[in-house]
């Protein structure tokens, strides 16, 4: 009886990862990847994020009329700018803590530091100790932004048509040479972040790193795609015209980032990769499944069910070693994290069709798994 209700409770599984497999119509493995850290940090568990030292800041706002441009610094008050800096701080702990190596302690102690001497100072003092801490990271950034509110300037051929002015008389298809403005609004920024983990004891810099990141974005101005919208708006009377339909910037539905939202994506930037250099991290990625002889299997590994597409796959390829059954098959072994096995399978489909790039690609990618996998697993037994 117990075996009859498994066999109706597998079914009853079954058919719905089918139902739900053909409304999502997609045909992807969605798997959570580990990477060691680059740099040796296994000693280091605890770590405080302590302030970010703004080292220059240079903003400006420049506007055009009339062919006149006007350039008007934007000057920042102090609590702004450390309005700034707690948002660059707050995006380094949001990767920090969505790693499973450090454990992030938040320390009034190190936020309030103003500066790396500050750090540098305190911990050099003779019998300081801390029990909770063991690294600290902080940075220094420099940034650059300027705002830009301009015109664009245009010659432009419009046609239009002129009704008669009596019933003798005929219209006229005319074309006439204008002026046309196009306004337009744009940001552009440069954003310098060091970023330094300093073990406490023994007092060390474990890591750092200086990057930079540019921002670009304009809306507005003259286009083909703008020009044209305004051509079509002006087949009738020129005369009667208004210039404000033309400038539409406005009313448009781009909208510019605020300053902080700039600064804060190119920090994200930058405090990624470093993240990456001293701890274990974790991303979720998709791979494609292939279309075998056998597609229960299929919709098995779509619904993460990888332990059961695992029993069906290994039947189906004991009887008929389709490439394509063998691919997804090393898929599943991927997934659980047996790369030993993933990579036999993946082996043989791609020996037995060495042009396919899907097979290919998952023999390269489980290679890579398997060089990283003894590192990753020391950093992660270190904990």
């Amino acid at each position: 009886m117990k075996l009859f209700n498994n066999y109706i409770l597998n079914k009853l599984f079954l058919m719905l990862l089918i139902s739900a497999f053909l409304i999502s119509g997609c045909a992807k493995a969605t798997l959570t990847v580990r990477s060691p850290a680059e740099i040796n940090t296994r000693k280091i568990k605890n770590v405080a994020v302590g302030g970010f030292e703004i080292g220059q800041m240079m903003l400006k706002f420049k506007t055009e009329r009339n062919g006149v441009w006007q350039t008007h610094p934007v000057l920042l008050s102090e609590e702004q700018q450390k309005s700034i800096s707690r948002s660059v701080r707050a995006r380094v702990i949001n990767l920090l803590t969505a790693t499973p190596y450090f454990k992030v302690i938040f320390s009034d102690e190190f936020e309030k530091l103003a500066n790396d001497a500050a750090l540098q100072q305190l911990v050099s003092v003779r019998g300081y100790k801390t029990k909770n801490v063991d690294a600290v990271i902080n940075g220094k950034l420099w940034l650059e932004i300027e705002r830009t509110d301009g015109v664009d300037l245009s010659k432009e051929g419009l046609e239009y048509f002129r009704p008669p002015r009596s019933r003798n008389s005929i219209g006229l298809n005319l074309t006439v040479d204008q002026v046309v403005w196009w306004p337009y609004k744009s940001t552009r920024g440069t954003l310098g972040l060091e970023i330094k983990l300093t073990r406490l004891l023994p007092t060390e810099v474990v890591a750092t790193t200086f990057e930079t990141r540019t921002y670009s974005q304009r809306i507005g101005g003259r286009n083909g795609e703008s020009f044209q919208q305004i051509a079509d708006s002006l087949t009738s009377a020129l005369a009667t015209s208004d210039s404000s339909k033309i400038d539409s910037i406005e009313s448009s539905a781009d909208v510019l980032p605020s300053f902080e939202q700039i600064i804060a994506d190119m920090a994200l930037s930058i405090a990624s990769g470093f993240v990456r250099r001293v701890a274990v991290t974790e991303k979720v990625v998709s791979y494609p499944i292939a279309e075998g002889s056998f597609p229960n299997a299929k919709i098995l590994i779509e619904a993460g069910a990888y332990d059961l597409a695992i029993d069906q796959l290994q039947q189906a390829t004991a009887e008929n070693s389709d490439p394509n059954d063998l691919y997804n098959l090393g898929l599943c072994f991927e997934a659980i994290g047996d790369y030993g096995l993933a990579h036999t399978t993946y082996r043989e489909a791609w020996k037995t069709d060495p042009e396919n790039l899907l097979f290919a690609q998952g023999l390269g990618r489980i290679e890579r798994l398997r060089r990283e996998n003894p590192q990753l697993q020391r950093q992660l037994e270190s904990r």
